[in-house]
This record gives structure tokens, C-alpha cells and sequence, in this order.
């Protein structure tokens, strides 16, 4: 099938940042095969969606899409407060199969509506997301969680990693979905394990995913545990390599960003989360100025609450401008890298997507011009950062499938997730009654 897209900017978020005025990307078989103006193609399927702007779609590195399941379950307190008193009882109680095939669907919706093309999650019953999703036609990093304590999906961490271990093999080398070894965090995996998900990782060549040093409570505890900070730690262990993603990374001192930088680690960057459980503000400019890869993510919508990387792009570049009381700190532009060819890059994928270059799988959005909130237009970085709403997404094509159409969803069903979102409350009332 061959789709031409067109629209009144092209954001190509190439090496140069191009931006190619009243422009159009000619995709075929799922690739860009052109990109320019004054293209046409009379066999091809025309989205036109001006005024609008064109660019790749957008990469959440880290997340655990089926908790929008508790999305405001439990609000207004601290990590650790949230975690052990509310998330994890609740999630022993009422995550099952079912409840992953319910809740799933409900984020894909949320994510594509929103623009989001590309996810890394960290959940448990992977298989059930990476099937949901494949359907959906999104492009899905997906993992088992692994924790040092019985899970909804295992009894103990031996019986994690072989979940995740079997996971991996089944899914490695599909087109859409990318198997991830992923480790709860520093505090909640021993040593032991963190290596054997480490091996795990460089044995099938995948990501191995983390939340490091996302509090200060954190890195107290593995300071009183270990004699060291968690990023060192973890690099004592010699578990820190190119394909860590490295989610959070709030406490980071110049030392532990150069270990970063120099290991290749990549950051997500959970700018709403962290501001919501008073986590804290990430050294993300001395990260980027420093050279560290570092991409976007909105985390769960149990502790954001939402999936909306538009909203997410905005919170990231104000926040380190009032906390730097620097107003040149993360640029529009700089915010819109992190949240394309910024994430493509930690995930390990950009070349393959996170920018609108001939040869390319077509991961594309086109974002809507015609709000009054988006006018007069000067600036298209700009507009995508500080004026606009998710919900100005038009159109979604992920490896050249269209996903949505005008606002119109073309793989999930509004209506039946709409119903199951509603099964999915009353499910979860009644178990914590």
C-alpha cells in the first residue's frame, strides 16, 4: 500500500533538524520511500490532515500501560508510601490475565489518540500485551517484570526470569515487538539477580530496563546497604552497557552522569511522575550537555496520570526552566529530539525510526493546526511544546498501518474498551473491598 502524507510543516528530526514547508512523505510497503514538497503519487492513499504538522511519532521509554487499570486508585503521597501501601497490595489482588486484557487495550487507545507510535513497558504477562498490541498495530518494547518478591505473574524471581527468558525467545525478531529484560530497581533485586538479568540481556541481545536512583529514600537505602549510590553500584556490578535504560535517574551526581555517558546508558526521562510524587527534578540538562541519551516518558498513569507525551513535552521543558530559574534551559526543539529520535535512540532503534528519513519504517503522526490555541503559527516547535493538546492528533501510522484516521481509531474498538473500562473499576472495587 502506498499512503502520501501531507502537511503544511514536515519536522524530519534528521542530524540537521530539517523542516520542509508545505511538504509531503510518500510511504510504501511501510517504509518512507520520498520526502519533499511537490510529491504526488496517483496510486497512492492520501491523508491530508492541514493545517497540520508532520513528524515522527512519538517514543515513551518507560511505562506500565495495564496500571492505567488504577489511574487515581492512589494519589498525593510519596513513592515508597504509594508502592507498598496501595499499588503493590492492589496489584496482588486483582492483576491477572484478565485484567492485562482489559487494561491494555485501554492504554493502546490512550497512547495512539495521544500520538505515542513507540512503547517500553515494564508489567507482568507479557505475552498477553505484546498480543494485544501486535494487533494494534503499535510498536511495543515489552517486558516481565522481575522483583526479589512474588509477583501477579510469579511465585518468586527464579520463576520471573524464566518468564522473562521465555518470553524473549518467542518474541525476538518480530517486526513490532521488541522483548526487554526488565529488573524492578536497585532496592527491590538482589545483587544476584541483577547480574542474572544482566547475562540474560547480553545473551539474546535486548535492552535490560531499571528504574535507577528515582528518590532520595532510594539512595539512602542502597547507600546504608551497599556503601555506595546506586549508579555506582550497579556499575560495580558491571551490569551498566549500552542497551540500560535507565528510568528516572532523579539523584545523579556529575560523576554518576559521566558513568552513564561513558557506558552508553540511555535515560528516561519521567519528567509528570517525578513532579507528582515529589520525586524530584533529573539533572537532564547536564545529562544532555554532557552527551548522555536520553528520551521522554510519561511512566503509568497510576502516578501521572496519563499517557499523553504532548503533555509530557511541555511539563519537561518548564520544569527545568523554573528549577534552573534559567528560562534558555531545554529549548522546544531540544524537547521534541527527546521525544523522537531522543527515544528512538535509548530504546536502540534509531535507525529504524524516530525521524522522517528516506529508508525508514513510517512511524508517523500528523498534529492539527486548525485549534484556535494553535494560532497564529511562527514557530512549529514551538506550537508542539507550549500550545498544543494531545488530543490535536489527527493521524497514526505505525510501520506504515494506519492506526488512526482523523481522530478515528481503525484497529481497537472505542466503544468495547469504553465497556471494559468500566468492568476493569468494578473488578478492582471488589476485590479491595
Amino acid at each position: 500500500m502506498k499512503i502520501l502524507i501531507k502537511a503544511d510543516y514536515i519536522l524530519t528530526m534528521d542530524e540537521n533538524d530539517t523542516v520542509i514547508e508545505d511538504g509531503a512523505v510518500l510511504v510504501e510497503d511501510g517504509i518512507i520511500r520520498a520526502v519533499g514538497r511537490n510529491l504526488d503519487d496517483g496510486e497512492a492513499y492520501v491523508i491530508d490532515d492541514r493545517p497540520a504538522i508532520l513528524l515522527p511519532g512519538f517514543i515513551n521509554t518507560h511505562t506500565h500501560i495495564a496500571m492505567v487499570g488504577f489511574r487515581g486508585l492512589a494519589d498525593d503521597m510519596e513513592l515508597m508510601d504509594w508502592l507498598k501501601n496501595y499499588i503493590w497490595p492492589a496489584e496482588n489482588r486483582v492483576v491477572n490475565e484478565e485484567f492485562i486484557e482489559l487494561a491494555v487495550p485501554l492504554a493502546l487507545a490512550e497512547m495512539i489518540s495521544t500520538g505515542t507510535t513507540t512503547f517500553n513497558d515494564m508489567y507482568f504477562f507479557p505475552d498477553i500485551t505484546a498480543r494485544i498490541t501486535k494487533e494494534a498495530g503499535m510498536r511495543g518494547f515489552i517486558s516481565e517484570g522481575v522483583i526479589n518478591f512474588p509477583t501477579p505473574s510469579a511465585k518468586n524471581s527464579r520463576e520471573g526470569l524464566a518468564i522473562a527468558e521465555s518470553f524473549i525467545r518467542n518474541w525476538k525478531g518480530d517486526e513490532l515487538i521488541h522483548p526487554v529484560m526488565s529488573l524492578h530497581a536497585p532496592y527491590s533485586c538482589s545483587g544476584e539477580l541483577i547480574i542474572e538479568g544482566y547475562e540474560l540481556a547480553r545473551k539474546y541481545d535486548v535492552p535490560l530496563h531499571m528504574h535507577v536512583s528515582e528518590t532520595k529514600t532510594e539512595v539512602q537505602q542502597i547507600k546504608e546497604q551497599y556503601g555506595t549510590t546506586p549508579v555506582r553500584y550497579l556499575d560495580s556490578l558491571g551490569v551498566l552497557f549500552d542497551r540500560f535504560i535507565a528510568a528516572h535517574s532523579v539523584w545523579l551526581d556529575q560523576e554518576e552522569i559521566e558513568i552513564f555517558r561513558d557506558r552508553g546508558v540511555g535515560v528516561a526521562h519521567n519528567t509528570q511522575s517525578n513532579m507528582k510524587l515529589a520525586s524530584g527534578v533529573a539533572p537532564i540538562p547536564d545529562m544532555l550537555e554532557k552527551g548522555v541519551k536520553v528520551g521522554l516518558a510519561p511512566d503509568g498513569a497510576a502516578s501521572n496520570n496519563d499517557l499523553d507525551m504532548v503533555d509530557e513535552m511541555r511539563s519537561a521543558a518548564l520544569v527545568h526552566k523554573v528549577h534552573r530559574l534559567d528560562p534558555t534551559v531545554m529549548s522546544a526543539r531540544q524537547v521534541v529530539r527527546m521525544a523522537t529520535i531522543g527515544g528512538a535512540t535509548v530504546l536502540g532503534i534509531d535507525d529504524m525510526v524516530g525521524s522522517i528519513e528516506v529508508g525508514k519504517r513510517a512511524d508517523l503522526i500528523t498534529v492539527s493546526l486548525s485549534g484556535f490555541h494553535m494560532m497564529p503559527i511562527y514557530d512549529p516547535y514551538s506550537h508542539l511544546v507550549y500550545a498544543a493538546k494531545g488530543s490535536d492528533v489527527r493521524s497514526v501510522i505505525v510501520n506504515g498501518r494506519i492506526l488512526m484516521e482523523k481522530r478515528e481509531l481503525k484497529t481497537l474498538d472505542p466503544e468495547k474498551i469504553a465497556h471494559n473500562a468500566k468492568v476493569l473499576k468494578e473488578k478492582i472495587l471488589n476485590a479491595l473491598r
